[in-house]
Formats: C-alpha cells, sequence, structure tokens
C-alpha cells in the first residue's frame, strides 16, 4: 500500500502580553477551545514570561487554518479587553 503524504500548513505567532498574568489567563482561555479542535489541526501553547507562543500545525484547508487562526485572535484579544477593563475598574 502506497503511503500518501499530505502537506500540512505552519503557523507560529507570539504575542507579548503587557504582563505574564495576562499572558497566562490568554493560555487557560484558549484551552477549552482547542479541545475541539479535529485530528487535522494540532495546537501548542506555551508562555514564557509575558509572551504566548503558539504553534498551529495542519493538514486541513488552508482557510480552515486560517478560520481557527482568526478565532484564537479573536479570543485573543476578547480576554485582553476584558483584562484590561477589569484592571481599570480595580485602579479607582
Amino acid at each position: 500500500m502506497n503511503e500518501v503524504k499530505l502537506d500540512s500548513t505552519k503557523v507560529q505567532i507570539t504575542i507579548s502580553c503587557i504582563n505574564p498574568e495576562l499572558a497566562e489567563i490568554i493560555i487557560k482561555g484558549l484551552e477549552p477551545e482547542n479541545s475541539l479542535l479535529d485530528d487535522d489541526t494540532k495546537i501548542v501553547m506555551k508562555r514564557d514570561g509575558r509572551n504566548v507562543e503558539i504553534s498551529i500545525e495542519s493538514i486541513a484547508k488552508v482557510s480552515s487554518v486560517r478560520y481557527t487562526l482568526d478565532d484564537i485572535l479573536n479570543t485573543i484579544s476578547t480576554i485582553e479587553k476584558v483584562f484590561l477593563s477589569t484592571n481599570k475598574l480595580e485602579e479607582k
């Protein structure tokens, strides 16, 4: 039987946060979404101080990878807005 090797798409992004606490909240906030991924896509996340490093590798269509990346970035944006809003309220 011939083995068919599919090309994969790889994306790596690093998000610099204002502090390590926000970076950790982002990692934890993305965990539930990543558990919903199919077998075609693998996401690895790690935190290095205040940086969040996200690696996506997938054999799915590029449009599917783009959708996943867009979803991740939207979630990060929402988490950041809530974090900043909450911290402003606590400062008053």
